[in-house]
């Protein structure tokens, strides 16, 4: 099975390597963490660019450097259709954030979720605190659908329909 690779005007979303594995630790400020977790990314990253089990994980690349991740799941929890999908994307080194990638790297997703993949439905959350990414959100359509408290943080929940995304779309 050929492995996923979107690439878009300046973001590529392409399989992560093995020999990010170290700087993928050190974002995640995982150096005095167990090696199990060291071992769970590192399995992430062998299985990448490969929709396995509801689950994608990207890279995301600017003129050829890693500048982070994007992935996409079925929620595991299984109380949502099959066809519904939620994004996590991070964007490592702060000075790279608010310069249009990471809208970028979500509509490339989005745009392949709806066609490839046939999705009804994406969701994302997003601290409630992240203004960067609330707007990412709102540019791209995505409607909010409530707050939820995890452990005193305010998360916003953001959905989007196949029917609005592919309305929107025709409208650009």
């Amino acid at each position: 099975m050929a492995r996923i690779r979107i690439e878009g005007e300046r973001v590529t979303l392409r399989p992560l390597l093995l020999d990010e594995l170290d700087a993928m630790v050190a974002s995640r400020r995982l150096n005095a963490v167990a090696e199990q977790d060291r071992e769970k990314l590192r399995a992430r990253i062998e299985r990448s660019g490969l929709l396995e089990n509801g689950r994608l994980d990207l890279a995301m690349d600017v003129d050829g450097a890693r500048i982070g991740e994007i992935q996409t799941y079925v929620p595991s929890d299984r109380a949502l259709p099959s066809d519904v999908y939620e994004i996590g994307i991070a964007i490592e080194d702060p000075s790279l954030r608010g310069r249009g990638y990471g809208s970028e790297a979500v509509r490339l997703l989005v745009d392949w979720l709806f066609d490839r993949e046939r999705a009804a439905r994406v969701h994302l959350a997003t601290r409630e605190s992240n203004a960067a990414m609330r707007a990412v959100a709102e540019r791209l359509g995505f409607a909010a659908g409530g707050l939820v408290n995890d452990h005193g943080v305010e998360y916003i929940l953001y959905a989007l329909t196949r029917d609005v995304w592919l309305m929107r779309r025709r409208s650009r």
